[in-house]
């Protein structure tokens, strides 16, 4: 089993309760192959795609990728680029603010090469990626990556697609609506949230979130909505997955990734959607009651369990 996730890893400075800054690593497709090492088998492969500096920092990432298990032969070197940087602080309830510095991160041309891109997906079984991978590439770069990622069955693999928006990273909400619904009718599934999806193209519920992508020609999508139920579209079934309140909430970053790496481990694994599901959301109830969004791979795999029977 291979699974390619293709996107950015930045630089993360989380401000403490002291006030002091805590340097990590970060990005939401770096989230979703985290959550997907941690909860697949050990002989699964979790590849990396994306492109960093040849600097102090951009080492220390992709170290940091290799003892997590996660592939880095797909990760390209640019001498003239570093890595993406953001900082993060979260508010009494647990909510999030962002500041960027990625105008000029390598990673805005991990799509350059069409005959690289088609040579790393070729013998994929999964291949994640997000509206932010989309988000942040040139236009010709991004046709690149949606040329390799092929139609919708005439490829090998299963395509896995979050539409993520992330208004301040595109030009206009005419092009972001435009590529996420291009990548939309490539995927094979889709995890939206309900939000940016109501943001993007005005959705007054998650019903006609499901529902839009499944006239995409979507087989599976599920449609994240924070505390309020799941819902989720497969073939001819659909339903409603109600959401357990999290014990605590501390911090929501990547919650939604951690979700979508989840769900998709368990997907892999052969399990239904809604059991799949299930996992999803104790594991991202976990994350929201922790500090960051790359939480130790064991304490993941415990989360993920469901609670033993009365």
């Amino acid at each position: 089993m291979r699974v390619v996730c293709i996107g950015e890893c930045m630089v993360e400075f989380a401000r403490r309760d002291d006030g002091l800054w805590q340097q990590g690593f970060a990005g939401d497709s770096l989230n979703v192959a985290w959550a997907l090492r941690a909860l697949l088998p050990a002989e699964a492969e979790v590849a990396y795609l994306t492109r960093v500096g040849t600097d102090a920092l951009s080492d220390a990432m992709v170290a940091m990728l290799q003892t997590a298990g996660i592939a880095t032969a797909l990760i390209q070197r640019d001498a003239m680029r570093t890595v993406g940087l953001y900082t993060i602080q979260t508010d009494a309830t647990g909510e999030r603010s962002f500041s960027y510095w990625r105008s000029d991160s390598a990673a805005r041309r991990l799509a350059d090469d069409p005959a690289l891109l088609a040579s790393a997906l070729a013998n994929a079984d999964l291949v994640y990626l997000s509206g932010i991978t989309l988000a942040i590439l040139p236009p010709a770069s991004r046709a690149h990556l949606m040329s390799a990622l092929g139609a919708r069955g005439n490829r090998r693999f299963t395509v896995a697609f979050d539409p993520n928006l992330r208004p301040r990273l595109w030009e206009a909400m005419d092009t972001a609506r435009a590529a996420i619904d291009l990548a939309a009718r490539s995927a094979d599934i889709l995890l939206p949230t309900h939000e940016d999806e109501a943001l993007a193209f005005a959705d007054p519920d998650p019903a006609t979130t499901r529902d839009r992508y499944a006239r995409l020609g979507v087989a599976e999508t599920v449609v994240k909505d924070g505390a309020r139920p799941t819902l989720w579209r497969a073939a001819d079934q659909q339903g409603a997955c109600p959401v357990t309140a999290a014990p605590r909430v501390i911090d929501t970053t990547g919650a939604g990734d951690s979700f979508n790496g989840a769900y998709l481990a368990a997907r892999l694994m052969g399990a239904s959607p809604e059991t799949a599901i299930g996992q999803a959301q104790r594991v991202s109830a976990f994350v929201v009651g922790s500090r960051g969004a790359l939480l130790a791979p064991g304490a993941l795999r415990a989360a993920s369990q469901p609670p033993p029977r009365a």
